[in-house]
């Protein structure tokens, strides 16, 4: 179907990519990402339904009819109701349900993307009335309308980003080695297990615009000896959510522990720990061990990748398929990979950790 056909038309959700990731969740969808649609796509509406489509409704309300009728011709062909008549089901009252979501543009034109979940089939449809978007061509999202706490077919919650940044240095058994050089099968020192095997590794780029439009997921810059001597020894970043091993008597006063893991954001000082502005985009790099170990990154105990800290529906396909091989079941329950290292601390709790370390 070329660009600029005038019509009623559906894909599957299964057809689009949201910055690279097919079939994203819907909390990866926001301005500034990147989105495209692929193959072909389904005309749902006749030439009946094309002259209410053309009356002078606004364009929202034309877009909530057309979604039911979309509906309602997806339930028939399931056997799930009677097939109502286009015209019927376009001229019936909109139900009283929020219009679910975005528009993207290439710069040139500006195209209207409706999301409509199909109840009881645990399907997703994207709709286009309209104008058709060009298919495999790069748009970028300049308007979301989602409602973020709608329990629709498909909606899941994106985890955090728990990664190191390409620059960083990891202990290794020969010696500190860039983390971007390391692969599965390469040896990394651990805190507690000595030499421990990589078995996976995995990398998600986030582009100017990401980060323009998602400031919280811009990296955090530990200066050399934010959290002591020689820790780090030298800058250090690292994504929000990744966890950094903090030890000292205000730990064990208030959680019973000597080492605790606090989350990067929640150690934020303005001064020694701060979010880095500077950086035009960033790639976050994952590296998973036999099982959760605390590693020395530029000198300075943190985490590797536990598979429960992040969404895996928002890791690349290809990555994500590595990823199940080497723990096959992972994308069921990615709580089977087992233990943290150490205990977690909520914000909370890091919170009030921060304070009596200051004290």
């Amino acid at each position: 179907m070329m660009a600029g056909s005038r019509g009623t038309f559906v894909i599957s959700w299964s057809q689009t990519e949201t910055d690279g990731i097919a079939a994203a969740p819907l909390d990866v969808l926001n301005v500034g990402a990147s989105w495209r649609w692929t193959g072909a796509p389904v005309r749902v509406d006749g030439p009946q339904t094309v002259l209410v489509l053309e009356g002078a409704e606004g364009a929202a309300e034309v877009r909530k009819r057309a979604a039911r009728m979309v509906r309602r011709l997806v339930g028939a062909s399931l056997g799930q109701q009677r097939l109502p008549e286009d015209r019927d089901a376009m001229a019936a009252p909109v139900e009283d349900e929020p219009e679910q979501g975005f528009i993207v543009t290439d710069g040139h034109h500006s195209y209207a993307v409706t999301l409509i979940d199909v109840p009881d089939t645990g399907a997703r449809l994207v709709m286009f009335v309209g104008d058709l978007p060009p298919a495999g061509r790069d748009m970028w999202v300049v308007r979301v309308a989602i409602d973020r706490t709608h329990k629709g077919a498909g909606a899941r919650h994106a985890g955090g980003v728990i990664c190191f940044t390409p620059d960083t240095r990891i202990a290794t058994p020969e010696g500190p080695r860039l983390i971007q050089h390391l692969r599965p099968g390469d040896s990394i020192l651990t805190r507690d297990n000595g030499p421990q095997p990589i078995l996976w590794t995995g990398h998600r780029r986030m582009t100017g615009a990401r980060l323009y439009a998602m400031p919280h997921l811009r990296p955090i810059r530990f200066r050399a000896g934010a959290l002591g001597s020689g820790r780090p020894e030298d800058d250090l970043l690292v994504s929000p959510q990744h966890r950094m091993l903090v030890q000292g008597p205000a730990a064990r006063a208030l959680f019973n522990e000597a080492e605790v893991l606090v989350a990067a954001e929640d150690l934020l000082n303005d001064r020694s720990i701060v979010v880095d502005h500077a950086l035009r985009e960033v790639t976050y790099v994952h590296i998973l061990l036999e099982r959760h170990n605390i590693v020395f990154a530029n000198g300075m105990e943190t985490e590797s990748f536990h598979p429960s800290n992040t969404a895996l529906d928002t890791i690349t396909p290809d990555q994500r398929a590595g990823l199940i091989e080497v723990l096959p079941g992972i994308e069921v329950n990615p709580d089977r990979y087992g233990d943290y290292a150490r205990r977690n601390l909520s914000a909370s709790e890091a919170a009030i950790l921060r304070h009596d370390m200051a004290a």
